[in-house]
Protein backbone atom coordinates (compact mmCIF):
# COMPACT_ATOMS: atom_id res chain seq x y z
CA UNK A 1 0.00 0.00 0.00
CA UNK A 2 1.12 3.51 -1.10
CA UNK A 3 0.48 6.52 1.03
CA UNK A 4 1.60 10.15 0.04
CA UNK A 5 2.02 12.72 3.04
CA UNK A 6 1.85 15.96 1.69
CA UNK A 7 3.24 18.37 4.36
CA UNK A 8 6.03 21.36 4.21
CA UNK A 9 7.30 20.54 8.29
CA UNK A 10 9.98 18.21 6.90
CA UNK A 11 10.48 17.10 10.39
CA UNK A 12 6.42 16.13 10.70
CA UNK A 13 6.88 14.35 7.18
CA UNK A 14 9.33 12.26 8.23
CA UNK A 15 7.96 11.40 11.23
CA UNK A 16 4.93 10.29 9.81
CA UNK A 17 6.89 8.77 6.77
CA UNK A 18 8.81 6.85 9.44
CA UNK A 19 6.11 5.72 11.28
CA UNK A 20 4.34 4.35 7.93
CA UNK A 21 7.33 2.76 6.44
CA UNK A 22 7.45 0.86 9.81
CA UNK A 23 4.18 -0.65 9.72
CA UNK A 24 5.05 -1.86 5.99
CA UNK A 25 3.69 0.63 4.17
CA UNK A 26 5.44 2.50 0.41
CA UNK A 27 5.64 6.38 1.87
CA UNK A 28 6.22 9.36 -1.08
CA UNK A 29 6.26 12.79 0.08
CA UNK A 30 5.57 16.63 -1.52
CA UNK A 31 6.73 19.47 0.01
CA UNK A 32 4.20 21.79 -1.68
CA UNK A 33 1.10 22.01 -3.92
CA UNK A 34 3.00 21.17 -7.14
CA UNK A 35 4.65 18.61 -6.04
CA UNK A 36 1.58 16.52 -4.69
CA UNK A 37 -0.26 17.12 -7.98
CA UNK A 38 2.74 15.17 -9.63
CA UNK A 39 2.97 12.44 -6.91
CA UNK A 40 -0.44 11.59 -7.01
CA UNK A 41 -0.58 10.38 -10.63
CA UNK A 42 1.76 7.57 -9.60
CA UNK A 43 -1.61 6.06 -8.03
CA UNK A 44 -1.03 6.68 -3.90
CA UNK A 45 -3.56 4.17 -2.38
CA UNK A 46 -4.48 7.13 -0.05
CA UNK A 47 -3.01 10.75 1.05
CA UNK A 48 -2.27 12.95 4.02
CA UNK A 49 -2.67 16.39 3.17
CA UNK A 50 -1.33 19.12 5.79
CA UNK A 51 -3.95 22.27 5.32
CA UNK A 52 -0.90 24.54 4.98
CA UNK A 53 1.32 24.78 1.97
CA UNK A 54 3.53 27.15 0.77
CA UNK A 55 2.34 27.48 -2.49
CA UNK A 56 -1.62 26.79 -1.93
CA UNK A 57 -3.70 25.44 0.54
CA UNK A 58 -5.13 22.26 1.25
CA UNK A 59 -8.32 23.12 0.72
CA UNK A 60 -7.30 24.26 -2.77
CA UNK A 61 -5.21 21.33 -3.17
CA UNK A 62 -7.73 19.01 -2.39
CA UNK A 63 -10.24 19.27 -5.12
CA UNK A 64 -7.49 19.00 -7.54
CA UNK A 65 -6.25 15.58 -5.54
CA UNK A 66 -10.39 14.20 -6.81
CA UNK A 67 -9.83 15.11 -10.10
CA UNK A 68 -6.94 13.12 -10.09
CA UNK A 69 -8.85 10.16 -8.52
CA UNK A 70 -11.86 10.98 -7.02
CA UNK A 71 -12.15 7.13 -4.77
CA UNK A 72 -8.82 8.63 -2.88
CA UNK A 73 -8.89 8.22 0.42
CA UNK A 74 -7.74 11.56 2.47
CA UNK A 75 -6.78 13.02 5.98
CA UNK A 76 -6.70 16.14 6.65
CA UNK A 77 -4.42 17.11 8.98
CA UNK A 78 -3.38 20.78 10.13
CA UNK A 79 -2.25 23.15 13.13
CA UNK A 80 -5.45 24.55 13.22
CA UNK A 81 -8.45 23.12 15.23
CA UNK A 82 -11.40 25.24 14.46
CA UNK A 83 -14.80 23.93 14.11
CA UNK A 84 -14.84 25.33 10.58
CA UNK A 85 -11.73 24.80 9.18
CA UNK A 86 -13.01 20.65 9.76
CA UNK A 87 -16.15 21.43 8.17
CA UNK A 88 -14.82 23.18 5.18
CA UNK A 89 -12.50 20.14 4.96
CA UNK A 90 -15.29 17.66 5.11
CA UNK A 91 -17.37 20.01 2.71
CA UNK A 92 -14.32 19.64 0.33
CA UNK A 93 -14.33 15.95 0.29
CA UNK A 94 -11.43 14.88 3.08
CA UNK A 95 -12.26 11.54 4.48
CA UNK A 96 -10.74 12.12 8.00
CA UNK A 97 -9.62 14.86 10.11
CA UNK A 98 -6.95 15.08 12.67
CA UNK A 99 -5.05 18.43 14.48
CA UNK A 100 -1.61 18.97 15.29
CA UNK A 101 0.22 17.66 17.53
CA UNK A 102 -1.31 14.52 16.61
CA UNK A 103 -1.40 11.30 18.68
CA UNK A 104 1.16 8.59 16.63
CA UNK A 105 -1.12 5.58 17.14
CA UNK A 106 -4.10 7.01 16.07
CA UNK A 107 -2.79 7.97 13.11
CA UNK A 108 -1.70 5.40 11.84
CA UNK A 109 -5.18 4.10 13.13
CA UNK A 110 -6.82 6.55 11.04
CA UNK A 111 -4.64 5.65 8.04
CA UNK A 112 -5.17 1.54 8.66
CA UNK A 113 -9.00 2.10 8.73
CA UNK A 114 -9.03 4.22 5.43
CA UNK A 115 -7.15 1.80 3.67
CA UNK A 116 -8.47 -0.92 4.93
CA UNK A 117 -12.18 0.26 4.00
CA UNK A 118 -11.29 1.16 0.34
CA UNK A 119 -9.12 -2.22 -0.61
CA UNK A 120 -11.78 -3.90 0.48
CA UNK A 121 -14.14 -2.03 -1.60
CA UNK A 122 -11.74 -2.43 -4.83
CA UNK A 123 -11.20 -6.08 -4.40
CA UNK A 124 -14.79 -6.73 -4.08
CA UNK A 125 -15.60 -9.92 -6.52
CA UNK A 126 -19.31 -9.68 -6.60
CA UNK A 127 -21.27 -7.96 -9.54
CA UNK A 128 -24.49 -6.87 -6.86
CA UNK A 129 -25.89 -3.64 -7.82
CA UNK A 130 -28.33 -1.06 -6.44
CA UNK A 131 -31.49 0.78 -7.63
CA UNK A 132 -33.62 3.22 -6.28
CA UNK A 133 -35.83 5.53 -8.90
CA UNK A 134 -33.19 6.90 -11.20
CA UNK A 135 -30.36 5.60 -8.97
CA UNK A 136 -28.27 2.71 -10.02
CA UNK A 137 -25.09 1.20 -7.96
CA UNK A 138 -22.54 -1.13 -8.88
CA UNK A 139 -21.16 -1.73 -6.00
CA UNK A 140 -18.00 -3.72 -7.41
CA UNK A 141 -16.76 -0.93 -9.40
CA UNK A 142 -17.55 1.88 -7.14
CA UNK A 143 -20.19 3.47 -9.42
CA UNK A 144 -23.06 5.66 -9.44
CA UNK A 145 -25.45 6.75 -11.82
CA UNK A 146 -27.99 8.97 -11.35
CA UNK A 147 -30.72 9.56 -14.65
CA UNK A 148 -27.99 7.30 -16.56
CA UNK A 149 -25.30 10.23 -15.87
CA UNK A 150 -21.98 8.64 -14.03
CA UNK A 151 -21.96 10.74 -10.56
CA UNK A 152 -18.41 11.31 -8.97
CA UNK A 153 -18.45 10.03 -5.47
CA UNK A 154 -15.74 10.00 -2.47
CA UNK A 155 -14.90 7.02 -1.06
CA UNK A 156 -17.12 7.55 2.02
CA UNK A 157 -19.94 8.78 0.16
CA UNK A 158 -20.42 6.25 -1.74
CA UNK A 159 -20.27 3.85 1.06
CA UNK A 160 -22.94 6.41 3.17
CA UNK A 161 -25.60 6.05 0.10
CA UNK A 162 -25.07 2.37 0.02
CA UNK A 163 -25.79 1.57 3.31
CA UNK A 164 -29.37 3.90 3.30
CA UNK A 165 -30.11 1.80 0.19
CA UNK A 166 -29.60 -1.31 1.16
CA UNK A 167 -31.57 -0.45 4.50
CA UNK A 168 -34.80 2.29 3.04
CA UNK A 169 -36.93 2.85 5.92
CA UNK A 170 -34.64 2.15 8.92
CA UNK A 171 -33.69 5.06 10.61
CA UNK A 172 -29.73 5.54 11.42
CA UNK A 173 -28.87 7.73 13.97
CA UNK A 174 -25.25 10.01 13.55
CA UNK A 175 -24.13 8.12 15.99
CA UNK A 176 -24.43 4.52 13.90
CA UNK A 177 -23.56 6.24 10.76
CA UNK A 178 -20.30 7.40 11.99
CA UNK A 179 -19.04 4.57 13.08
CA UNK A 180 -20.88 2.53 10.18
CA UNK A 181 -19.20 5.03 7.22
CA UNK A 182 -15.99 6.37 9.26
CA UNK A 183 -15.08 2.68 10.32
CA UNK A 184 -14.97 3.74 14.07
CA UNK A 185 -16.65 5.69 16.48
CA UNK A 186 -15.76 9.50 15.87
CA UNK A 187 -17.03 11.11 18.87
CA UNK A 188 -18.34 14.98 18.82
CA UNK A 189 -18.48 15.25 15.26
CA UNK A 190 -21.82 14.36 14.37
CA UNK A 191 -21.62 17.03 12.24
CA UNK A 192 -19.65 15.21 9.75
CA UNK A 193 -22.85 13.31 9.02
CA UNK A 194 -24.99 16.34 7.88
CA UNK A 195 -22.02 18.01 5.93
CA UNK A 196 -21.88 14.08 3.82
CA UNK A 197 -25.45 14.20 3.57
CA UNK A 198 -25.88 17.98 2.25
CA UNK A 199 -23.28 16.82 -0.45
CA UNK A 200 -25.05 13.72 -0.90
CA UNK A 201 -28.65 15.56 -1.90
CA UNK A 202 -26.67 18.06 -4.08
CA UNK A 203 -25.44 15.38 -6.31
CA UNK A 204 -28.72 13.21 -6.24
CA UNK A 205 -30.49 16.25 -7.77
CA UNK A 206 -34.25 15.20 -7.71
CA UNK A 207 -33.70 11.78 -5.90
CA UNK A 208 -32.43 13.78 -3.28
CA UNK A 209 -35.75 13.61 -1.21
CA UNK A 210 -35.11 9.78 -0.83
CA UNK A 211 -32.78 10.80 2.05
CA UNK A 212 -35.31 11.81 4.90
CA UNK A 213 -34.27 13.90 8.16
CA UNK A 214 -35.33 12.12 11.50
CA UNK A 215 -35.35 15.43 13.59
CA UNK A 216 -32.99 14.86 16.59
CA UNK A 217 -32.27 11.18 15.41
CA UNK A 218 -30.44 10.92 12.22
CA UNK A 219 -31.53 10.19 8.75
CA UNK A 220 -32.95 7.09 6.24
CA UNK A 221 -33.89 6.58 2.91
CA UNK A 222 -37.57 6.34 1.98
CA UNK A 223 -38.33 3.79 -1.07
CA UNK A 224 -41.41 5.68 -1.69
CA UNK A 225 -40.27 9.25 -2.46
CA UNK A 226 -38.51 8.40 -5.43
CA UNK A 227 -40.83 6.54 -7.22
Amino acid sequence: MKVLVIDDEESISHLIQLQLELEGYEVSTAMNGKQALQEVKKQPDAVILDLMLPDMSGYELLPKLRAENPDLPVLMLTAKNQTNDKIIGLQLGADDYMTKPFNSTELLLRIRNLLKRSSAELTMKSSDTLEAGGIRIVLHERKVWVNDEEVMMTFREFDLLCLLLKYPSRVFTRDELLEAVWGFEFIGHTRAVDIMIQRLRKKLGTYSQGIVSIYGVGYKWEESNVK
